[in-house]
């Protein structure tokens, strides 16, 4: 392993998913360091306490190794090693962002969505010997026991323990009374090895010498008044609205409110994406703008509202209820559910697209999610989740709009949701019974009641139906989708009849990426010309700098996250739904920072594959079923973006004829 990689493996902290917490500059300084150490252990570079030269230009075959030798290469002047430490820290996040992608591709750390990592539990190394001999345990170890001990280090140890010193982490890695101990030990070998000794005397003043911000100039102010009546936002698509003043403005700009003249902060951007995938986690923080929402079902914290080691630790507790595996389980059941809802659908009908996809969701979502039909009781948790998302989390409506009579009865409904969820699943209740997501709460509350207090439960049973709505908006997209395209409603129909034609339903197996190709290209083209959750709205608890504009600490900004889905650099016509964006060759999709249907960083939804698995299932069953039409034929998409995006109830549908019997569900194949 290259030294950049032991370094890493020798920070992680498992419990927060990420590197210890290290100042951010000096990180990127020992980043750099090592990087310039293995170049000097590979005889390209010499070094001595004053300056840096080249030895041999010949590259070394490592994208990370290489960019920095073709640096020196380029430069003619013999320069201070420290001079290097600064010019290869500038890319320290790439570098980074590399050494976990290697220790990811070797077997030696799992990722996780929201940028979290951990070592592998299972793993083989590519060569065949187990990966335990490049793990993190094993780094640790080693330069822990040399630390501990009597013995001299191998220059490639002392390298390292010069590297991790000079950006005081070792009072991470070891106790209190051991750390102060071993102080003396720890300067005495930082001093074996000159190269080691060189380039950490280089961190160390660096570090401390952090380049100082440029000046930032003024954020450009945008009228509110002016983006809501902007025609995007007039149809609804706040992606739409916010891409084009990205394009006016650039990435960050202030949207005013012409009564007050105060302003908030949007950040925009495929800059943007990127930086909120790789730093927000120490920039920007949740737990503000969902506080109320919390409060208001009694809870003290929730999924949504932690940041830090515990978003991580809850994120793994809950892991399970998001796997597809899960919902393979339960296949026939989710068919049967689909199905009951589809015998509904007369030849002839005309149905709201909104109300009929309400009815294919709540039932089947609510069974994965809590083993119980809340069918009935779904269309009151979603008027109520709304109400209190615009009361209590963006605050576009007064706090009294939550205690009308109407929204008090609704309230005293939901609250039956929490009693059947509890009462349903007891040990006796649950036995012989699938695990769901309301187990693994109560689980992790019965294993770390201080950690999950009672308290939180409520909450946390209440919060868990939440993909249920989301789900509901995206089937409904999907549909227009669908229906405003008659060759793509063919091509799935197609795919639909191969998986569902044949005497037995198909099994989880059957629904291969080459199966549904179609099928799900058109869900994620469906996702980004319409996605559900269009913005982030965060705190700002550590001020940064981004393109030139300082955000203060305390500043609650946008983050428009999919404003990103209609640059034109982007996907080129962003306009046209084309499917093919994400056909190898062109996967326009995977260039950083232009995707973001699911969010970004360390919220990111972990449920996104569960989620387009069971959307794909219920699309295909209605092509297999049904020729639908618009109405009318010719319809244009409305939307509503308050709280969150949602199509409008203009969007209806007829069914022109059923296109295959409804009959009762056979055993998955």
């Amino acid at each position: 392993m290259r030294l950049a990689e032991e370094v890493v493996l020798l920070l992680l902290n498992e419990q927060s998913g990420y590197l210890e917490q290290v100042a951010g500059w000096n990180l990127s300084c020992v980043l750099a360091g090592s990087v310039l150490a293995d170049l000097a252990l590979e005889l390209r570079i010499d070094t001595d306490l004053e300056s840096l030269w080249l030895v041999n230009s010949a590259p070394l075959d490592d994208d990370i190794l290489d960019a920095a030798l073709a640096a020196i290469v380029a430069d003619d002047k013999r320069r201070p090693t420290q001079y290097w430490v600064e010019k290869i820290a500038e890319n320290a996040d790439e570098m980074l962002e590399q050494v976990f992608n290697r220790l990811q591709a070797r077997g030696i750390l799992e990722h996780s969505d929201g940028g979290y990592w951990s070592f592998a539990r299972k793993s083989t190394a590519a060569d065949g010997q187990a990966a335990e001999n490049e793990s993190r345990a094993t780094v640790r170890q080693r330069i822990l026991d040399t630390v501990l001990g009597d013995d001299i280090p191998d220059p490639r140890d002392a390298i390292i323990i010069g590297l991790v010193h000079s950006c005081d982490a070792f009072r991470f890695l070891l106790e209190t009374e051991s750390f102060v101990s071993v102080g003396e030990r720890i300067e005495m070998l930082t001093k074996l090895d000159l190269i080691g000794q060189s380039v950490a005397a280089a961190v160390a003043t660096t570090s401390i010498r952090r380049p100082v911000a440029k000046a930032t100039k003024p954020v450009p102010g945008v009228n509110l008044r002016k983006m809501l009546l902007a025609p995007e936002s007039r149809l609804g698509n706040s992606a739409r609205a916010l891409a084009r003043l990205y394009h006016d403005n650039g990435p960050v700009f202030s949207l005013k409110n012409p009564l007050t003249g105060k302003g908030l902060i949007v950040l925009a951007g495929n800059d943007v994406n990127i930086w909120v995938n790789r730093s927000a986690r120490l920039n920007l923080s949740s737990k503000g703008f969902i506080a109320d929402m919390e409060t208001l079902f009694g809870a003290v914290r929730s999924l949504t509202g932690m940041d830090g080691a515990e978003h991580f630790r809850m994120r793994k507790a809950q892991r399970l209820a998001s796997n597809t595996t899960r919902y393979s389980e339960r296949l026939d059941e989710m068919y049967t559910d689909i199905r009951a809802v589809l015998r509904t659908w007369q030849e002839g009908g005309e149905y709201c697209a909104m109300d009929a996809c309400s009815k294919l969701m709540f039932s089947q979502v609510s069974k994965m999610i809590g083993s119980v039909d809340l069918s009935d009781l779904m269309p009151d948790y979603m008027d109520y989740k709304n109400r209190a998302m615009l009361t209590h989390v963006e605050k576009v409506l007064p706090k009294f709009m939550l205690k009308t009579p109407r929204m008090k009865a609704i309230r005293r409904r939901i609250d039956n949701i929490y009693e059947t969820l509890k009462n349903s699943h007891t040990p006796a209740q649950r036995q012989d019974y699938p695990r769901d997501a309301i187990d693994d709460l109560l689980s992790l509350h019965e294993s770390d009641p201080q950690f999950f207090p009672e308290t939180d439960i409520k909450a946390g049973m209440v919060f868990a139906l939440l993909p249920t709505l989301y789900q509901v908006n995206s089937i409904t997209f999907a549909l227009y989708s669908m229906l405003s395209n008659p060759d793509l409603y063919r091509r799935v129909r197609a795919e639909a009849e191969a998986l569902f034609g044949g005497e037995k339903d198909p099994s989880h197996e059957a629904f291969s990426k080459e199966a549904i190709d179609v099928t799900h290209r058109l869900l994620l083209e469906s996702s980004r010309m319409y996605p559900i959750v269009p913005v982030l709205l965060r705190d700002v608890v550590n001020s940064f700098t981004m393109s030139g504009y300082e955000i203060p600490a305390g500043t609650r900004v946008i983050v428009a996250t999919t404003a990103t889905h209609y640059l034109e650099e982007n996907y080129p016509d962003p306009l046209e739904f084309d499917i093919d964006r994400y056909l190898p060759g062109r996967e326009e999709h995977k260039k950083p920072g232009a995707y973001a249907a699911f969010g970004l960083g360390t919220h990111i939804c972990p449920g996104q594959k569960m989620v387009l698995y069971q959307l794909a299932v219920t699309l295909l069953m209605i092509a297999h079923y049904f020729d639908l039409e618009m109405t009318p034929t010719d319809y244009r998409l409305e939307m509503k973006f308050f709280p969150v995006s949602t199509p409008a109830k203009s969007f209806r549908f007829r069914v022109k004829s059923r296109q295959a019997a409804l009959g009762t569900v056979g055993n998955a194949a």
